[in-house]
């Protein structure tokens, strides 16, 4: 009994639905909160390591000596 009424099987239906409908949105939050924290750091290292991907990529392709990579490495490396 809810306030002197009794409950009939729609209002307990229609409980189930919004307990249901609220649980789903509570996980949406969550999920959309999670993901956008995970797209946020993601971002932030590839930011972050761009440099020296690039540079590798230069050093791999013979632009620059293993003297001058280690050196520019350890610029980037200061930076971070």
């Amino acid at each position: 009994m809810i306030d002197g009424m009794m409950m009939d099987r729609s209002m307990i239906v229609m409980m189930c639905v919004m307990m249901w409908v609220g649980a789903l949105i509570f996980i949406l939050i969550i999920g959309a909160t999670v993901y956008g924290v995970a797209r946020i750091l993601m971002m932030k290292s590839r930011v972050v390591d761009r440099p020296l991907m690039m540079l590798k990529e230069r050093y791999v392709r013979g632009e620059i000596n293993e003297e001058e990579y280690l050196r520019m490495r350890r610029v980037i490396n200061d930076v971070k």
